[in-house]
């Protein structure tokens, strides 16, 4: 029957996909590339940001559950104020974060597998006579972009810079692809301008 075989397939495939969360192992760390970027301020400064030193490793969740990816990651954020601008940096400040976007949003009561339902009859005879309804149901909604900031500080001379260093990611509730994508950034103010600079490292997968 086709129903009960598309029951069956989607068990399996459940089946399959939680065995693959319990049994992957965790991988080495990975290496990814330096990004940097440089502007002049409209009072003569030379602003720069670069994003450095970050790595992943992906390890299989603690709970071993679909719907929640694991890993720790290392990133590190350099600021440099160069120059002879026409007014002094009065302030300045250096921070650096993910952003991590998950597919599919599962966190407000996912139920995903087999359901006692109205809308299709199979025509299965339970014991004591009647019949059962049942249907593979899935309660979805559009997935989230969220901004993690790990840290910023406060710029007291030309040069500056924030490090991570295997910081713990955990992200529940979310069923597809997690994708990450770092960032780094540096604010400048003067009495005459306000700048500010950012620079992302290319998406990567949780």
């Amino acid at each position: 029957m086709r129903i009960r075989g598309a029951i069956v397939g989607l068990v399996g495939l459940l089946t399959s996909a939680v065995v693959g969360v319990v049994g992957s192992g965790a991988a080495a760390a990975e290496p990814l590339a330096d990004k940097s970027r440089e502007v002049a301020t409209d009072d003569g400064w030379q602003m720069r940001i670069t994003k450095t030193d970050e790595s992943i490793d992906r390890y299989p969740n603690l709970a071993a559950t679909l719907f929640t990816r694991e890993g720790f990651v290392s990133l590190k954020a350099v600021a440099d104020i160069d120059g002879m601008g026409s007014a002094p940096v009065n302030s300045g400040t250096i921070g650096l974060g993910y952003q991590i976007g998950c597919q599919v949003d599962v966190t407000n009561g996912a139920a995903i597998g087999l359901a006692i339902g109205p809308s299709i009859t199979i025509g299965v005879t339970s014991g004591v006579g009647g019949s059962a309804t049942i249907t593979p149901t899935v309660y979805l909604k559009p997935g989230t972009i969220t901004d993690i900031p790990f840290g910023t500080k406060p710029l007291a001379g030309r040069h500056g810079s924030i490090t991570s260093d295997q910081v713990h990611i955990k992200i529940d509730g979310c069923m597809g692809p997690v994708s990450l994508r770092s960032y780094a950034q540096v604010h400048i103010s003067t009495p005459t301008a306000d700048n500010s600079l950012a620079v992302y490292g290319d998406p990567i997968y949780l």
